[in-house]
């Protein structure tokens, strides 16, 4: 028996995981319920459908893209023509793919601005490097000349645009790729609203992609992924406004954060979530106060920021609620002293 509580059973308000607060795309759950009598069968031809989909959305043609099940299997596929794998250290954790695959890690420290410092006499031909543009959790952007000055220097670059659709910085696709040492990772998760599937895809030249098929899996991803990647690929219109609504939100969820008199630092991002640190304590018992109000955030230890918490854009009832948790929140601290 099945024993785990969902957030509408339990009240909680989830703001950890970067979630859509509008839910899932309408017409992904359509798509969805009416594939579900086809779940017998094998989604043959879907897989190209929704490769064509990806690659006339992304303005590039289907040789130049690889759908892939979620970051975990791009960043597996990328590293098998990679002898070592760089990060940025604090940041999104590759290195919990890089050493799986059998490969080194290579940390690459950050300044008090959090942009990475200089590496590039160090990185060799047969090195890759991985930079999250807009990054997580600091949801901030990495300086394009830093990325270009290194770029050239890796064997391999894979730049993953999860947050992308949140930034106003241009996509590297908009500028095109024309050589065959750059990956770009998109995902469905974000700002498509389908956190709950595993599905993106792999954007670089015709002739790195087809270096990188032949060690895919046998249809890694399922029918329920393709499924709901085609609606939304083939109606974006929720995507849009998924986007503007966050983008319009994040000001309203750094000015709560700044003016509650909780946090010592608030920065603004370019992503669906904002960073903050705590006053008074790190990150983790600061996410636990306000889990035993009912919010959850994300103490962002894990990625090696152990002072911060990371707080994902929520709709106007989440951000009252959030508001009522934090004002609980200062009332313990406030008698605990």
């Amino acid at each position: 028996m099945v024993t785990g509580l969902t957030a509408v059973e339990t009240g909680e308000l989830l703001l950890d995981w970067n979630e859509s607060p509008l839910g899932p795309p309408p017409v992904a759950v359509r798509r969805l319920i009416e594939a579900a009598a086809q779940l017998s069968e094998r989604p043959v031809g879907l897989a190209d459908a929704v490769t064509d989909l990806a690659a006339a959305h992304l303005g590039v043609t289907a040789r130049q893209v690889l759908l892939t099940s979620g970051v975990d299997e791009a960043l597996d596929l990328a590293m098998t023509l990679a002898d070592r794998g760089w990060a940025l250290d604090p940041g999104f954790d590759f290195r919990a793919r890089i050493e799986p695959c059998g490969k080194p890690f290579a940390p690459i420290a950050v300044d008090a601005g959090w942009q990475p410092v200089e590496v590039a006499d160090r990185l060799g031909p047969r090195d890759a490097l991985f930079i999250a543009q807009p990054g997580n959790p600091m949801g901030n952007l990495t300086d394009p000349d830093w990325i270009e000055r290194h770029r050239v220097r890796c064997g391999l670059f894979f730049l993953d645009e999860t947050y992308q659709g949140f930034s106003r910085a241009r996509s590297t696709l908009e500028r095109g790729i024309e050589d065959d040492r750059t990956l770009v990772y998109r995902s469905f998760a974000k700002s498509f609203g389908l956190a709950g599937l595993r599905v993106g895809c792999l954007v670089g030249h015709p002739d790195l992609i087809a270096r990188l098929a032949p060690a895919r899996r046998d249809a890694p991803i399922d029918a329920i992924n393709l499924h709901a990647a085609a609606a939304v690929l083939d109606d974006p219109g929720f995507a849009a406004t998924l986007t503007s609504f966050v983008v319009a939100g994040r000001p309203r969820l750094a000015a709560l954060l700044r003016d509650c008199g909780l946090f010592a630092e608030v920065r603004d991002t370019e992503t669906n979530f904002v960073v903050a640190r705590p006053a008074a304590g790190p990150g983790d018992t600061f996410a636990e106060l306000l889990a035993g109000h009912g919010v959850r955030v994300k103490p962002c230890g894990y990625f090696g920021l152990p002072e911060w918490i990371r707080v994902g854009v929520p709709d106007e009832d989440g951000l009252n609620r959030l508001a009522q948790a934090l004002d609980r929140v200062r009332d313990q601290l406030r008698c605990a002293v």
